[in-house]
């Protein structure tokens, strides 16, 4: 290893967070609400486009924009 690598290596493993932003990333409904999409979408898009691959990506793009848009209670 050289110089360079070690002194990444150093700055990685000392990095407690990682990069993260700091905020609590389990403030909103986003998972779940891409989740209940996804299904409610796979439905759907049997059901009306005949193509569930369609409805699922509809289904989750939906529900992940009306699910990060929702705060949970504390």
């Amino acid at each position: 290893m050289d110089e360079m690598d070690k002194e990444n290596k150093k700055i990685e493993t000392d990095d407690e967070d990682n990069g993260s932003s700091g905020k609590n990333e389990e403030d909103n409904y986003l998972a779940v609400g891409m989740c209940l999409g996804m299904c409610l979408g796979m439905t759907a898009g049997q059901l009306i486009f005949k193509n569930s691959a369609v409805g699922m990506g509809i289904g989750m793009c939906l529900g992940g924009a009306i699910g990060s848009s929702i705060k949970q209670k504390k």
